[in-house]
């Protein structure tokens, strides 16, 4: 992106930074089946959507493509299926490919979420050793998860269009890369995107330039979809958290003298008091809510920002009303209206 503005699907740091090292093979086998996931759903959509994008049987003689695509329904649930096979019946090629990439989408999120809860149950048994709260780090390790499997959407949205034919007289980059693939008019004709359908035009082409700005778009939606999902979940998890009681912890020397059966006195045993309530734990938890709707608002206010600076870019000299009915109709919107949205996304 240009204004040298950072990219918002750019991972945030190595992973292992904040994780002790005896804990880092779990981390890793939870990544390995985020990028399993990857690859099983992605590939499992693209087959399907290429062949009804191109009027192509599917060659899946054992049923493997249509067992996981079964299963994916399954994971994501009745709404979101109903979702998809309305996009379908609808038969263009926008509306195939946003069924499909929606589905792909909703089955990485449930993943996502899947993992998030592990590394929260995982951070809470080590809370001691973390440099963060055990929810803020989980939240993270899972945000980095995220962004560090943005490629597969690239990938993913130019296959399910076209063929990289190989060309042994292409340039070596270009042959990895395909930079100077053309993005079909349908990509940016609703209901995928903005623009109104025209059926005469769905396999046009757009500029190379043009179609890598919108594989830019798809993969920033991805990460934007899976992380609003993420947030809401971290959200949900501190206000539960909140509501538990407050386990008073036992002093390193009296957990000592009750391994060696010798359990001390009520005299021996101090009340531990936190300093900010004074000893009185009752407001603990109403202080985590509010500082937890506070984080909220401000990653909410944060996206709505970044969705605002790309949309200026890909679509400049739009109204401010514009961009924020927009961001309105969107998943990151979480129902705020075009007004609410338009006072903080460009602050």
């Amino acid at each position: 992106m240009s204004n040298g503005r950072e990219r918002l699907y750019e991972n945030i740091g190595p992973w292992e930074k904040d994780v002790p090292a005896d804990l880092i093979p779990a981390i890793k086998h939870l990544r390995k089946s985020f990028e399993d996931g990857h690859w099983g759903c992605g590939q499992t959509t693209q087959v399907f959507c290429y062949s009804l994008l191109h009027d192509e049987k599917v060659d899946d003689p054992g049923k493997e493509y249509l067992n996981y695509l079964m299963h994916m329904k399954a994971r994501v649930g009745p709404a979101a299926t109903l979702r998809f096979h309305e996009a379908i019946k609808l038969s263009t090629p926008s509306a195939i490919f946003k069924g499909f990439y929606d589905l792909y989408l909703e089955s990485m999120s449930v993943q996502a979420l899947a993992i998030f809860k592990e590394l929260a149950e995982i951070s809470l048994a080590n809370v001691s050793r973390l440099a963060k709260p055990h929810l803020e780090w989980a939240e993270a390790q899972t945000t980095r998860l995220i962004r560090s499997e943005n490629h597969h959407i690239r990938n993913w949205v130019r296959d399910v269009c076209d063929k990289h034919v190989y060309n042994p007289n292409e340039d070596p980059e270009e042959q990895i890369f395909w930079r100077k693939w053309q993005a079909p008019m349908f990509l940016v004709m609703k209901p995928s995107l903005y623009q109104t359908y025209e059926a005469a035009r769905v396999w046009d082409r757009k500029d190379a330039e043009s179609s890598l700005q919108l594989l830019e778009h798809f993969t920033e939606h991805y990460v934007l979809h899976l992380e609003v999902k993420l947030r809401r979940a971290a959200g949900d998890a501190a206000l539960a958290l909140a509501k538990q009681p407050r386990q008073m912890q036992a002093k390193p020397e009296e957990a000592n003298l009750k391994s060696q059966g010798d359990p001390p006195s009520a005299a021996a045993t101090p009340q531990v008091k936190d300093p900010a309530t004074n000893g009185d734990n009752r407001s603990k938890p109403i202080k985590v809510k509010r500082e937890a709707r506070k984080l909220n608002t401000r990653s909410l206010y944060a996206n709505w920002q970044k969705e605002y600076r790309r949309l200026r870019k890909s679509r400049p000299g739009m109204s401010d009303v514009w961009y924020s009915q927009q961001i309105a109709g969107k998943a990151l919107a979480e129902g705020r209206n075009a007004d609410t949205i338009r006072k903080h996304m460009t602050k």
